[in-house]
């Protein structure tokens, strides 16, 4: 009969888990760094059609909420008017135009179109957007207009809606979305002017569709194609960034070390995004890709390094540190590695001739 020894058979497990626990380590050692990127600046806006974009800038300096600042009348508001118009956006009005801008108030940035001008001289007009995106936190605040019997029709589902505005002469009309707009986003209206209209009862035209951004001495206003879908986005018209970087962390000196940069196109509209491979801030290589708005790919390429040392590696807006350890033919960070495990190695034979 043979007696297992469970003191022997203990130290040996023992010896077996410190083994494996070390390995892993000594694994660890050349693994892949992520990155250190750059967050994109949220306070920056743009309005594209196809290749066409503007960067565009939020009216208001969040003084009033963006009811306080459309100002909406009817017979039953206080103030009343039996306009059912707005009243605090006239000076933003003009005759037989639609528009759309930002408003930063101080419930947070809106959304907030406009169709024509009170107490203007216009013979009334009508339109139908639909609207994809809309962030689902937030709501339709501003519903110009949304009273029972109402001829404008106001449809939401989910993260879209589909507003059909009809307005008579001298009157205005329009609609504020707050909410969900103070981070990133990114809205598709669909316009349909006049006779593309869902519904329409005056003989008014809308002429001219704009987009109002404010500036330091004021406003400016960009036409737009009546005629094409609007993407309204937190972000810029061109830009890219680098959302993962991966690099081996500890490679001996005269090593290859494969850079591999995950790079977005996080603007408005298509384009190409040239994104540098830097050493140290040294270019060592660059990259050219044409991307989609929202769209993703690799880049991957080379460094060298014939010192020991610690070097900064970066892609476009991405950073991270590559150590390079001077050594002999074992792998990074196995020199010691090696020593543990022959002694561990030793002490288990040692141990299982008792």
């Amino acid at each position: 009969m043979t007696r297992r020894n469970s003191t022997t058979n203990t130290v040996t497990y023992s010896i077996l888990a410190t083994i494996a626990v070390v390995v892993a380590l000594a694994v660890s050692a050349t693994a892949v760094a992520g990155a250190t990127t750059a967050p994109p600046d949220p306070d920056e806006y743009a309005v594209a059609q196809g290749d066409d974009c503007v960067t565009v800038e939020p009216i208001g300096d969040g003084a009033r909420t963006i009811e306080e600042f459309y100002d909406y009348r009817t017979p039953n508001t206080t103030p009343s008017s039996y306009s059912y118009s707005s009243h605090g956006t006239t000076h933003l009005q003009e005759d037989d135009t639609s528009s759309v801008f930002l408003y930063e108030g101080s419930d947070g940035l809106s959304l907030v179109l406009l169709h024509d001008r009170y107490d203007g001289d216009s013979p009334g007009g009508a339109a139908t957007m639909t609207f994809s995106g809309l962030p689902e936190d937030g709501e339709w605040v501003v519903e110009d207009d949304g009273y029972d019997g109402a001829d404008d029709e106001f449809d939401h589902s989910g993260d879209s809606s589909r507003i059909t505005w009809v307005w008579s002469e001298n009157r205005s009309d329009g609609a504020a979305f707050n909410g969900g707009l103070d981070d990133e986003f990114s809205i598709t209206i669909e316009p349909r002017f006049n006779d593309d209209a869902a519904k329409q009862l005056y003989d008014g035209r809308v002429r001219d569709w704009e987009v109002i951004s404010g500036t330091d001495t004021g406003r400016e206003r960009t036409s737009l194609d009546m005629n094409e879908p609007v993407v309204i986005t937190s972000g810029e018209c061109t830009s890219h960034s680098v959302t993962d970087l991966n690099v081996t962390e500890s490679v001996r000196p005269g090593d290859s070390v494969s850079v591999e940069a995950t790079v977005e196109n996080d603007g408005a509209t298509p384009g190409n995004v040239t994104v540098p491979f830097t050493v140290d801030g040294e270019t060592v290589d660059e990259q050219t890709v044409s991307l989609e708005p929202g769209e993703t790919t690799t880049l991957s390429t080379n460094a060298t390094f014939d010192e020991a040392g610690t070097y900064t590696v970066g892609a476009a807006n991405a950073t991270t540190e590559v150590t390079v350890n001077e050594g002999d033919d074992e792998m990074p960070g196995f020199g010691v590695t090696a020593a543990v495990l022959a002694a561990l190695v030793a002490t288990l034979i040692g141990r299982r001739q008792l």
